[in-house]
């Protein structure tokens, strides 16, 4: 899932809050997990991913 939002960012030049809600929140949303996935809110798992500046884990 980084390598798909590090392309959504540098080949299609969305910005990256928009690029980290269309890998996670938008999908979550989708399948009607997003109150429990797919955000940073008490009571949503922490499934979590770290990107560094080159937006690589």
């Amino acid at each position: 899932m980084a390598g798909a939002i590090r392309n959504t960012v540098k080949i299609l030049g969305l910005p990256l809050d928009e690029a980290i809600r269309m890998g996670y929140l938008y999908p979550a949303e989708y399948l009607g997990l997003a109150k429990s996935q797919g955000q940073i809110s008490v009571d949503s798992r922490a499934d979590r991913v770290l990107l560094n500046d080159g937006l690589k884990h």
